[in-house]
């Protein structure tokens, strides 16, 4: 009998994690602890520019840091998904559509991530050494693979665990954000 595969792996924890999540009603206490996590986070760095995402579902919630950060005047950009795979960024003004997979996108002037000081990823779970389980369809991967910019992940605090599988494309986080906490682990660049 042989091992399962990471990706098989991968496959099996994103189910697991995808029905927790399900199973989740929204707490406002949770989107509040992320919101502070982050802000401390963006006014201990001095951020001036970052990127984020707009939550979909039952991901952890990252509207009452964006409405905190452009009130702070801090230029967010928020990613589109392209077709082709691809992330397109965005300069976020408030204004949305529905994007090609049903959940809202940011309407606005194309960017690019040149000259951001945080990258804020979504994630299904991060473990104690900085691997990141996305979704699974590679989007923030590919958008960070070869960039020397600092990456913090938001996940419910559960969801920090001991170990997730890795494979050789995936995109280690210099820091992971929760309800909680901040977990910095190879110290943001």
């Amino acid at each position: 009998m042989s091992a399962a595969s990471p990706t098989e792996l991968k496959r099996e924890l994103r189910a697991d994690l995808s029905a927790r999540r399900a199973n989740m009603a929204y707490d406002p206490d949770l989107a509040d602890g992320i919101m502070r996590q982050l802000a401390e986070l963006c006014s201990a760095r001095a951020s001036r520019r970052i990127a984020c995402y707009l939550p979909f579902g039952n991901e952890p919630d990252t509207e009452l840091f964006i409405d905190w950060a452009m009130d702070a005047g801090i230029e967010v950009l928020l990613p589109v998904s392209l077709a082709s795979g691809e992330l397109q960024w965005v300069e976020y003004e408030g204004e949305t559509e529905t994007g090609i997979f049903g959940f809202a996108e940011p309407v606005g002037k194309v960017d690019s991530l040149d000259g951001i000081d945080l990258v804020i990823a979504p994630a299904l779970a991060v473990d104690q050494n900085g691997n990141r389980l996305g979704k699974g369809k590679g989007y923030y991967d590919r958008a960070l693979e070869g960039k020397n910019l600092p990456v913090v992940a938001v996940v419910y605090d559960d969801e920090l665990l001991e170990a997730v599988p890795v494979e050789p494309h995936d995109q280690p986080v210099d820091a992971v954000v929760t309800p909680s906490q901040l977990v910095i682990f190879a110290g943001l660049k």
